[in-house]
């Protein structure tokens, strides 16, 4: 059950001129957060913006030993450029934890995953390296990104995951192998290697590839979409995408973590 609650900023962190982390009270929120799951955040005076915007919940984590939330954001307008400049202790109206997570409590130790984020992707995917590193199930990310500046919290997923289990891919060559991210991935499938399951957030065209590849090696999916969302609940339908079978399925609702084979991606 979501909690609608105002939380207070605790820090924010900044990457560079448009990424940062925002960091706030885990408030009655934290405990119910799974990964895959993103909430609704306010993130101005209910004017300018009208909306609240979804994010994925980064991570749950503490700041200064207070249990907190953490959303990684890219400034693209009016409301991700406001919420990188609240100070420390600003009341901010959360609503979450939102969606249907991804499904992993069919996971065990002797299972092994793949992780493919793009860009901003990387989001739902801390909180998931952190709980798989956990339970102690073998996950390996590919990570690709324009540039190196675009690869975010690598020190995060290379502590909880190991660094020789993660891979990049920048399309200048500034880290990691130049080039595209599902080469990463596809080499490793055509070495061999195994999943059980692929779990992955990023761009359409990156959802679009890693369909094919799943679907030539008969690998099993979890893809966090994103969205612009107006409510985060169902109600609006501002958030829909083509299923395959000939309905639109609800991001908010039903989503954001569905399977490759929910989605038509010839008409997304």
């Amino acid at each position: 059950m979501p909690v609608n609650e105002e939380l207070r900023v605790l820090k924010t962190l900044s990457y560079d001129a448009t990424h940062y982390s925002l960091f706030v009270q885990a408030g009655s929120i934290g405990a119910l957060t799974r990964p895959g799951h993103f909430a609704m955040l306010q993130a101005g005076d209910g004017l300018r913006p009208y909306l609240r915007r979804a994010f994925s919940i980064a991570d749950v984590t503490t700041v200064a030993g207070v249990p907190a939330l953490e959303f990684v954001v890219k400034v693209v307008g009016v409301g991700t450029a406001a919420l990188a400049h609240f100070a420390e202790g600003t009341p901010l109206p959360v609503l979450g934890p939102l969606g249907v997570p991804f499904p992993i409590d069919d996971l065990g130790r002797d299972d092994r995953v793949a992780l493919v984020a793009g860009g901003i992707g990387l989001a739902p995917l801390v909180l998931l390296s952190r709980v798989l590193a956990a339970r102690g199930v073998t996950a390996e990310l590919f990570y690709g990104g324009r540039n190196e500046k675009d690869v975010l919290k690598r020190a995060d997923f290379e502590r909880f995951l190991g660094a020789h289990r993660c891979a990049y891919a920048t399309d200048d060559g500034s880290l990691g192998r130049k080039g595209l991210v599902t080469e990463l991935l596809q080499r490793e499938l055509s070495a061999g290697k195994t999943y059980k399951r692929l779990y992955a957030c990023g761009p359409v065209p990156l959802f679009r590839a890693l369909a094919r590849i799943a679907d030539e090696a008969d690998l099993e999916t979890s893809f966090a979409l994103e969205s612009e969302m107006a409510c985060g609940f169902g109600v609006c339908l501002g958030c829909v995408v083509p299923a395959r079978d000939g309905r639109f399925a609800t991001v908010c609702k039903e989503g954001p973590c569905l399977p490759h084979t929910a989605i038509d991606w010839s008409r997304v």
